[in-house]
């Protein structure tokens, strides 16, 4: 059995951080209903903002609209894993 696809999704992101000098934690999760990635950057990253999250947030295939209560799939892309819900965040 391979990697679950939030976990490649996961090493993907680490590994396009680690290309820009983002040295990140990244921990994938898996809960009822939907999966995710979880990505910490240091306050200091804070400059490659836009690198960062567009490494990043290509592996999230959609977004909640809380308006509408449901979640829309509007980032969809057979070529790369893609999870529910990316998060990224600095301390």
């Amino acid at each position: 059995m391979g990697k679950s696809v939030q976990a490649q999704a996961a090493a993907q992101i680490k590994s396009k951080l680690k290309a820009i000098g983002v040295k990140a934690q990244v921990k994938s999760y898996q809960a009822a209903g939907c999966n995710g990635v979880y990505v910490w950057c240091n306050e200091a990253d804070m400059s490659k903002k836009d690198e960062i999250d567009k490494a990043a947030m290509v592996h999230q295939y959609g977004r909640f609209n809380g308006m509408e209560d449901i979640y829309e799939f509007t980032n969809m892309n057979d070529h790369i894993p893609q999870v529910m819900f990316v998060s990224v965040s600095y301390h």
